[in-house]
């Protein structure tokens, strides 16, 4: 999640009053000698006014330094408090005492701070974001974190788009339609027979691996745990051999049709696709969806649908990203970039809000199904058409 700069900078700032004993022996002796002078000051001259402890009324005024002087020592304390319990990894703690601070000074914008990134860390993100608005609200405009923040609330708003229950819910099958002739639809596969899988010849492909296949098929059957009727059949494209020119391109185009998912491994790539390339030039069907991560947006892979009612899926993983990492992760990489769109093919043609699932929006590092996207993909295969816009292929 997001990583939020610690609060600790702000827990040793000194308090304008903890002096030494000597330097309080020499303010008291100042203050006698200005107490006799005042009193022995001319008529005309005014008496100087009792010093007092102004507090901002607002965020341009709102002092950085988090003292006594600008707050209550009380709710500094129970700040203070708090960062060590957060630091011990005793959120809950940490917690309850930032809110007891806030609730002694509810302008401790610091406390705001803190709590957002504990209720984060929590996964209570509504209160995440509520804390973090606060905190936006309140602090100094040069407040060194406020940045951090902006982007936090913008992803936490985004995750919450849907409402808290569709990321903390047991599945989240009603986020998984799509669109067909201007209707929402649910749509799978019949299981009944195992679903072919064609493997465009990609030896020559620049950065390409003989281990991609086995690491695509891994990922692919890693919803068998969910399907247990869910199998795979590979057509095999070693028959082109013996064949060139015409006769290899229509046996080739026979294999294609049999396939309900057809998978490339492109070098680079590009959504229409490269004419004088014979591999770049099979991805002409719209692009949907992309996997990416939520800061750079990075391609990882691309599945493509036939337009006629989602017969064919067609997925495409870039070589180019991966070539930038160990063949170890390159592996790991690919098995989760199958699992996710096979999980697309399979019917999830939308996303989770949840980033503890496999179809999370965002950026997955994490090769695994979760108990949300288990249910979810074993109610698509348990709804019944009769009561569901459903599209069976």
């Amino acid at each position: 999640m997001i990583n939020i700069a610690h609060v600790k900078k702000y827990e040793q700032v000194p308090c304008p009053y903890m002096v030494s004993k000597s330097l309080k022996l020499l303010l008291i002796l100042f203050f006698i000698v200005l107490t006799f002078t005042l009193r022995n000051l001319p008529a005309w001259c005014s008496p100087l006014e009792e010093a007092k402890i102004v507090k901002p009324n607002n965020v341009n005024e709102r002092s950085l330094e988090v003292s006594e002087k600008y707050y209550k020592k009380e709710s500094i304390l129970k700040f203070n408090e708090a960062v060590k319990n957060w630091e011990s990894k005793n959120a809950d703690e940490a917690i309850k005492l930032w809110e007891e601070a806030i609730s002694i000074d509810s302008n401790l914008w610091v406390a705001y701070l803190g709590l957002g990134q504990a209720y984060d860390a929590k996964k209570e993100y509504q209160k995440s974001l509520d804390a973090y608005n606060n905190y936006l609200a309140l602090a100094p405009k040069e407040a060194p974190d406020r940045d951090t923040v902006l982007e936090a609330v913008k992803y936490l708003t985004y995750l919450l788009r849907h409402g808290e229950d569709a990321i903390k819910g047991s599945d989240y099958l009603s986020l998984v339609k799509t669109k067909h002739q201007g209707k929402d639809h649910y749509a799978r596969f019949d299981l009944s027979k195992p679903l072919k899988i064609y493997f465009y010849p990609a030896s020559g492909v620049p950065n390409y691996k003989n281990e991609f296949q086995d690491a695509f098929l891994t990922g692919a059957k890693l919803w068998q745990e969910t399907l247990p009727g869910l199998k795979f059949e590979v057509l095999d494209n070693t028959i082109l051999k013996i064949f060139s020119g015409k006769k290899a391109a229509e046996k080739e185009k026979e294999l294609i049709d049999q396939a309900q998912i057809k998978v490339i491994f492109p070098s680079r790539f590009k959504v229409k696709g490269d004419p004088t390339n014979p591999l770049a030039a099979q991805i002409d069907a719209q692009s949907f969806p992309i996997i990416r991560d939520k800061k750079n947006f990075r391609v990882l892979g691309v599945i493509m649908i036939s337009p006629f009612i989602y017969f064919q899926s067609q997925i495409a993983i870039p070589l180019e990203p991966l070539s930038k990492l160990s063949k170890e992760e390159q592996i790991k990489k690919i098995k989760i970039i199958s699992a996710r769109e096979i999980g697309h093919a399979l019917g999830l043609w939308g996303f989770s809000p949840n980033p503890d699932d496999l179809m999370f929006e965002g950026e997955i590092n994490e090769f695994k199904l979760s108990d949300r996207d288990k249910n979810t993909m074993k109610k698509l295969y348990e709804l019944d058409p009769e009561k569901e816009d459903l599209l069976t292929n």
